[in-house]
C-alpha cells in the first residue's frame, strides 16, 4: 500500500543527545584516531538506519558540525542512497556550565554553526570549543535564560549522571534552579532513579525525555550508540516551535522510548483518508474540496454555518448510513440529499455533485463514490497505483459510526434503537448469532412441515380402516358359505355344462343332415332331347341311366329311414340326461351358487369370483395400516425433534442475550457515568405489534382476547410473577400453548370473542409455528451518574438532555474500532462533563480507532489533544479550509482561539500548552 504521509501530528523518533566528531571524547577506545576522522555522509547514515526522525547535534561546547551535517544532509536527499531515509537535523549544543553541569540548548532546524558559536559566546564559554572540560562563566540559571532569548529549548543533561543538576546540586540552588520556567524538560537516564525530596515537594512537572548521549557509531558497554536510547516526541512538521509545545504537554506529546516498546504511530487498521466533494452548493464549486484525516483525533471546527455539518452528513450519504437516522430526523436531513436548482430551494446538492473517500482497510486503500445519478463506480480498489472497481457492500465492507448530538440523545430515549448500536458491536456480532438462529429456525420449520405432511396421509386411516371393515365382511361371506366348494362345483359343472353342448351341438342334427343327403341323392334324368331314343346306342345308355336311378331310390330310402334312427337317439339322449344324477348335481350346484350371488350383492358385491382380490385387497390395506402405524410413529419423532430443536432455539436466543450482557459489563464495567443492563425480553413498546404480525392481525381489533404485558388477553400473562427470565420464558410458553389450543379448536374457554378464535383457526400452520418460535426483543435499562462518582445510579428516563446525552456518549466511546464521525457531541453538555467525559475518553480511544469531530468546544480540540484540526470558513459563498493542521502550529491555535466557543479561556486549562506559551514561544 502507498505510504501514508497523513496531515497533523505524528510521533517522531527523536533522540535528544548526540555527538558527533566535533566533540574531544567521541570514539573513546582504541579506534579513536580512525572513528575521529568519520565523514558527516557516515555520521547521518547510522542514524537514518537506525530509523530516528529527529536528531539534536549536541557536541560539547561546539557547534562545529551543524553545518557540515547540514549541507551532507542536503547532498544525500539529492543522492539518496542506500540506507537513505527523511531525517530532521536540530542543531545544538551541550554546554558545560559553571560548576561542571551539563546543559542541552535545542534550536531550530534553520540555526547554523555561526548560531550555536553566538550562544557560546554569549555564555562566555572560557575554554576551547569541543572540549567537555571547558565551562561557562556565567551560571547556570544565566546559561539558560540566554539560550531561551535566543530562541532555543534548554533542557538539563542527564540529571541522574555525575554531570547531572540532580547530582551536582542540592538545596537552595537546586530550589532556584527548579522554580526557572525557563526549563520544562529534563534528560534523565534511569527511569527508576529516586528524584531529590526538593523535586518532589515543588512539582515543577519537567517531561523527561531520553537521549542516546551517542559518542560511537558502534554498541559500546553502554550501548549508547545511534538508536540506542530516544524519546517519541508527537508534533506536525517538525520544529522547534512544535518541539516546545510537545515539551510543554509532556505525557500526552512525549514518550521515553524505555516506556515505550511498540511504535506509537499504529493506528486503526480502518481509517478514512480524506473526503473530496466537487460541485455541490457551498462545498467544491469552483473546485474540489477536500478534507484529509489523521488516522487519530481529528476536530472539524468553524463559526456557525460554514459546512461542517454538511461534511458529516456527506460522509454519511457516501458511506451509506442514512437509514440508520431515526425517523424522526429524515425530514431535517433532506437538505442534505436534495438537488439544489434555484435560490428557493434549500438543498445543499447540484446535478453534478459527487463525493469520493478514500478508505484504507487491511493495508489497502478503497475509494467510496456516490453521485445523485449512480454512475460513479460504488467501490474502487487501488492496486499498483491504479483504482479497480471492486465489489461488495459498502456498508458491510467499510464500517462507520456516525452520531450527532441529537442522534445520541434519541438513542436515549429509545432503548431499541440503542440495542442495535449494541449488536453491531463486534464482540456481540449479531449478524454471525441470526444466522445461526435463522438456521435453527429452518430446521424447526422445517420438522413441523414434515410432520404436517406426514399426518396429512395419515387422514386416510380411518377411511382404510373402514374398507378393511368391509372386505372383511364380504371375506366372511364367502367363508360362511362354504364359497370355496360352492363356487368349485359351480364352476366344474358349468365347465362340463359347455363340454357337453359344444358335444351335443356336434351330433344332435345328424337326422337332419342324413336327410339333406337323401334329398341329394337322386340324380335328375339322363334322357333328354340331347339323346335320340331312335338310336339304339342312345337308348342303351339311358336303360342303364334309369338302373343307377333305380339303385339309388333305393339307397334313399335306407339314408331316410337311419335319419329317423338318429332322431331316436336324440331323444333318447335327452331323455336320459335330464333325469340323470349328474343333472340333478349341475341344478344343486346352481342354485348354490345364485344364493352367493344374492348374499355378495346385499353387501355391494356383485363378483362371486373376486374373493382372491379380497384377500389381495385386504392384505393390501392392512400393509398401508402399518405403514401409517409407523408413519404415526414418525410424526411423534418428528414432533419431539421439533420440540427438542424448539429448546435449543431457547437456548440460542438466551446466548444473545448473554453476549450483550457480557459486552456491556465488559464495556462498562469502570464507566462512572453509565451502565447500562440488558433485560431480557423486556422490549414490552413493541410485543403487541409483533404479536399481531405473527397472528395476522396488525392494527385494531381482539384488543381483549390479543391484550397488552401487564394487561389482560394473552399478552396480559407475559408479565406475570416475578418477571425474571426463567419466569417470562414460562409466560411465553403458556401464551403459545393457549394459541395453539385455539388454532386447534381444543379449548377456546378463555376466548373473549369467538371471532377471534374464528379467525385464529383460520391461520396457515406455519403461523401457528412461527409463534412458537417468537420471542419478545431484550431491553436495556440505562443508568447515569450525574457527577461520575460513588454509586448514585438514576434511570436516564429521569435525566436532562445533557445528562441523557453524557450516559450514551459514555457508552459509544468505550467500545468498537472502526471509524467513529460525532457532530457537536457537547451540546447540551456544561464544560466539566466534556472534561471529565469527552476528552478524557477521546484521549483514551483514539490510539485503537479515529475519531472525526466536528465542535464549537475549544476543550475537545485542545484538552482532547486533537492531531488535527481543520477549521472552515465561508469565502464567496464557498466553504474553504482557513487552516489545516496540528496544534503545534500557532496559526492552528490562533484560529482555535479566534472561533472557538470559550475563546483563549479554554487554553488556560492547558496550562503546560498554552499559559506558558507566552514565555517560551
Amino acid at each position: 500500500m502507498k505510504e501514508w504521509k497523513w496531515k497533523g501530528s505524528r510521533w517522531w523518533k527523536f533522540d535528544f543527545h548526540t555527538h558527533t566528531p566535533a566533540s574531544d571524547d567521541y570514539g573513546n577506545g582504541p579506534d579513536q584516531t580512525v572513528l575521529k576522522k568519520s565523514k558527516p555522509r557516515d555520521w547521518l547514515l547510522d542514524y537514518m538506519r537506525a530509523g530516528i526522525d529527529c536528531v539534536a547535534i549536541t557536541d560539547h561546547n561546539s557547534g562545529a558540525w551543524v553545518d557540515l551535517v547540514k549541507n551532507e544532509l542536503a547532498q544525500l536527499e539529492r543522492d539518496r542512497p542506500e540506507g537513505f531515509r527523511p531525517i530532521h537535523v536540530f542543531p545544538g549544543v551541550e554546554i558545560s556550565v559553571n560548576g561542571g553541569i551539563h546543559l542541552l540548548a535545542i534550536f531550530g532546524c534553520d540555526k547554523k554553526t555561526s548560531d550555536i558559536d553566538s550562544l557560546l559566546g554569549a555564555v562566555k564559554l572560557d575554554g576551547e570549543k569541543g572540549l567537555g572540560g571547558s565551562i561557562t562563566s556565567l551560571s547556570f540559571i544565566d546559561v539558560v535564560n540566554k539560550v531561551t532569548s535566543a530562541g532555543g529549548i534548554a533542557i538539563p543533561a542527564h540529571v541522574d549522571k555525575e554531570k547531572g543538576i540532580f547530582e551536582k546540586l542540592d538545596g537552595a540552588t537546586l530550589k532556584q534552579l527548579l522554580d526557572c520556567k525557563s526549563i520544562f524538560a529534563m534528560e534523565l537516564v534511569d527511569p527508576q532513579y529516586k528524584k531529590p525530596g526538593v523535586y518532589t515537594d515543588r512539582k515543577p512537572r519537567w517531561t523527561e525525555i531520553l537521549g542516546s548521549d551517542s559518542h560511537h557509531p558502534l554498541d559500546g558497554s553502554e550501548q549508547r550508540c545511534p538508536g540506542s536510547r530516544f524519546t517519541w516526541v508527537k508534533m506536525g512538521t517538525p520544529g522547534i516551535e512544535g518541539l516546545r509545545l510537545a515539551l510543554l504537554d509532556g505525557p500526552l506529546s512525549v514518550i521515553r522510548s524505555d516506556k515505550e516498546k511498540d511504535n506509537p504511530n499504529e493506528h486503526a487498521q480502518i481509517v478514512l483518508e480524506s473526503i473530496k466533494v466537487s460541485k455541490a452548493r457551498y462545498l467544491g464549486r469552483s473546485e474540489s474540496f477536500t478534507i484529509e484525516f489523521n488516522p487519530w483525533l481529528n476536530s472539524l471546527i468553524g463559526g456557525r454555518g460554514t459546512g461542517k455539518s454538511t461534511i458529516v452528513e456527506f460522509l454519511r450519504i457516501a458511506l451509506r448510513r442514512i437509514d440508520e437516522l431515526p425517523d424522526d430526523f429524515k425530514k431535517e436531513f433532506e437538505k442534505y440529499q436534495k438537488i439544489y436548482r434555484d435560490r428557493k430551494e434549500g438543498g445543499l446538492l447540484t446535478d453534478e455533485v459527487a463525493i469520493k473517500i478514500i478508505y484504507r482497510k487491511d493495508d489497502s486503500r478503497f475509494r467510496i463514490q456516490w453521485n445523485p445519478e449512480g454512475n460513479l463506480e460504488p467501490i474502487e480498489q487501488e492496486i499498483e497505483g491504479e483504482w479497480n472497481p471492486a465489489k461488495g457492500d459498502i456498508r458491510q465492507r467499510f464500517p462507520v459510526r456516525i452520531y450527532s448530538q441529537k442522534q445520541i440523545f434519541n438513542l436515549a430515549k429509545k432503548p431499541l434503537a440503542l440495542l442495535r448500536v449494541v449488536d453491531e458491536a463486534l464482540e456481540v456480532d449479531r449478524d454471525s448469532w441470526f444466522e445461526k438462529w435463522k438456521q435453527a429456525e429452518r430446521d424447526f420449520l422445517s420438522l413441523r412441515a414434515r410432520a404436517r405432511q406426514m399426518e396429512s396421509g395419515l387422514s386416510e386411516e380411518s377411511r382404510l380402516q373402514g374398507e378393511l371393515e368391509d372386505v372383511k365382511r364380504k371375506q366372511n361371506i364367502f367363508e360362511q358359505a362354504g364359497y370355496a366348494d360352492v363356487l368349485r362345483n359351480y364352476q366344474r359343472l358349468n365347465r362340463q355344462q359347455r363340454r357337453v353342448e359344444m358335444w351335443e351341438e356336434s351330433w344332435t342334427d345328424a337326422g337332419e343332415r342324413l336327410r339333406q343327403v337323401a334329398r341329394e341323392l337322386i340324380p335328375d334324368p339322363l334322357q333328354d332331347k340331347t339323346f335320340n331314343m331312335d338310336s339304339e346306342a342312345d337308348f342303351e345308355l339311358c336303360g342303364y341311366a334309369a338302373v343307377v336311378c333305380e339303385h339309388l331310390e333305393k339307397l334313399r330310402g335306407e339314408v331316410e329311414s337311419s335319419a329317423s334312427k338318429a332322431d331316436k337317439i336324440l331323444v333318447e339322449w335327452k331323455e336320459n340326461k335330464s333325469g340323470s344324477s349328474w343333472k340333478q348335481g349341475a341344478a344343486k350346484a346352481e342354485e348354490e351358487y345364485r344364493k352367493l350371488k344374492e348374499n355378495l350383492a346385499r353387501e355391494g358385491e356383485n363378483n362371486p369370483a373376486s374373493y382372491g382380490e379380497l384377500v389381495q385387497r385386504r392384505q393390501d390395506i392392512e400393509n398401508r395400516l402399518k405403514e401409517l402405524e409407523e408413519s404415526k410413529e414418525q410424526v411423534k419423532q418428528l414432533e419431539k425433534q421439533a420440540d427438542v430443536q424448539l429448546e435449543k432455539m431457547m437456548g440460542i436466543r438466551r446466548e444473545l442475550t448473554e453476549s450483550r450482557r457480557v459486552f456491556l459489563n465488559e464495556v462498562l464495567g469502570e464507566n462512572q457515568y453509565v451502565r447500562i443492563n440488558v433485560v431480557p425480553y423486556g422490549a414490552f413498546d413493541a410485543v403487541e405489534a409483533e404479536f399481531r404480525r405473527l397472528l395476522q392481525r396488525e392494527g385494531p381489533g381482539f384488543e381483549k382476547d390479543i391484550g397488552l404485558p401487564n394487561g389482560e388477553g394473552l399478552l396480559g400473562k407475559l408479565c406475570k410473577g416475578n418477571k425474571s427470565s426463567e419466569e417470562i420464558e414460562k409466560n411465553l410458553k403458556e401464551i403459545k400453548n393457549n394459541v395453539r389450543d385455539i388454532a386447534s379448536g381444543k379449548d377456546n374457554s378463555q376466548v373473549k370473542d369467538q371471532r377471534f378464535a374464528t379467525h385464529v383457526s383460520k391461520l396457515p400452520p406455519e403461523a401457528i409455528d412461527r409463534v412458537d418460535v417468537w420471542f419478545p426483543e431484550d431491553s436495556l435499562d440505562v443508568q447515569y451518574n450525574a457527577t461520575g462518582e460513588g454509586e448514585k445510579f438514576l434511570s436516564i428516563e429521569e435525566g436532562s438532555p445533557g445528562q441523557k446525552t453524557t450516559a450514551l456518549l459514555a457508552f459509544l466511546l468505550s467500545y468498537g474500532e472502526e471509524p467513529l464521525i460525532l457532530d457537536q457531541p457537547e451540546d447540551d453538555l456544561d464544560n466539566l462533563l466534556i472534561y471529565d467525559l469527552i476528552v478524557t475518553q477521546l484521549r483514551n480511544i483514539k490510539r485503537r480507532r479515529q475519531i472525526i469531530v466536528v465542535t464549537h468546544n475549544a476543550n475537545i480540540v485542545v484538552n482532547g489533544d486533537s492531531e488535527l484540526v481543520t477549521a472552515l470558513a465561508p469565502y464567496n459563498g464557498e466553504t474553504k479550509k482557513d487552516c489545516n493542521g496540528s496544534l503545534q502550529e500557532k496559526r492552528v491555535r490562533e484560529t482555535i482561539c479566534a472561533i472557538m466557543e470559550g475563546g483563549s479561556k479554554a487554553f488556560e486549562d492547558r496550562y503546560r500548552r498554552i499559559a506558558l506559551e507566552g514565555e517560551h514561544i
